[in-house]
């Protein structure tokens, strides 16, 4: 009896350790604080770079400043209600406060201007197609990059696999 009650007991305390593991691993969606729809802005043939800076020439791709979006909505666009929040925040020089979603962990040096530039990689290998994205990313999308991802398609583009080349 006992030895029943002690595997019963081994039985529960793995599965409550393997609910807590996922559930504190599993991103919670954030609120980005206009309605963006990625969409809708590449219909207008607004590139990735237009708004990502730097997705081709840092390590980083950015998220847009304000200032870039006033190029087109300086005046009204459209009836969608949350356009004119824009507008809004760029008063007095304000700055959307989009949420960054897509972070890798700190010990992973990745650069996009090695991936997009040197590479030629698309910005949909990582990121998903974002023509049909007509929400705003409110989760990571990069949550299936691993290192064996990482490393297969390294191999697949002749690039190192050298641990040095991506964990500093």
């Amino acid at each position: 009896m006992k030895v029943r009650a002690a595997a019963l007991l081994v039985i529960i305390v793995a599965v409550a350790t393997a609910w807590a593991v996922s559930a504190r691993e599993r991103p919670r969606p954030v609120t980005q604080p206009i309605a963006f729809s990625h969409k809708r802005h590449l219909e207008e043939e607004i590139t990735c770079k237009d708004c990502h800076k730097y997705a081709e020439d840092g390590r980083y791709a950015t998220l847009p400043p304000t200032k870039a979006c006033l190029l087109c909505h300086e005046e009204e666009q459209g009836k969608h209600p949350d356009e004119p929040k824009v507008r809004e925040h760029a008063k007095d020089g304000g700055e959307i406060p989009w949420a960054q979603v897509n972070r890798l962990v700190g010990h992973v040096y990745f650069s996009h201007a090695a991936h997009v530039k040197h590479a030629g990689m698309d910005c949909a290998e990582c990121h998903g197609d974002m023509r049909e994205m007509t929400e705003p990313v409110t989760l990571p999308q990069i949550g299936h990059l691993d290192m064996d991802r990482c490393m297969s398609c390294h191999e697949a583009k002749g690039a190192s696999n050298d641990c040095v080349a991506c964990h500093k």
